[in-house]
């Protein structure tokens, strides 16, 4: 088994930026990201906002279909962004209108190790 990092930094439409990460293990399905500061999830974190900008950031796997997704109270998609590795290709930023309410997640599957 090999530690997984996703990282995925987001910009609102109000201005606020945050953080969202977890480690977790390969083959561990739909683990939830959290605030780097205040370990919230994303419904708690920008309730009322809309994402604009995003990108992810994964170092030790490969992503499964779907990417990073972010998912409403009822685990509907309502945007997916699809990861950068660092070790081989630079992360950048998505446009994206993703709106954000309470008990609102972004997800993530781990799939493979890269090594």
């Amino acid at each position: 088994m090999t530690n997984t990092s996703i990282t995925v930094p987001c910009y609102t439409n109000q201005g606020q930026s945050r953080i969202f990460n977890v480690d977790a293990t390969d083959g561990t399905s739909y683990v939830e990201l959290t605030d780097i500061i205040t370990g919230n999830s994303l419904g708690d974190s920008l309730q009322g906002q809309t994402i604009v900008k995003a990108m992810a950031i994964v170092e030790n796997f490969c992503t499964s279909p779907g990417g990073i997704i972010f998912v409403d109270n009822q685990n509907n998609v309502i945007g997916t962004i699809q990861p950068a590795q660092p070790e081989s290709q630079q992360p950048e930023w998505a446009q994206v209108s993703i709106p954000v309410q309470l008990n609102y997640t972004v997800k993530a599957t781990t799939s493979a190790t890269v090594a």
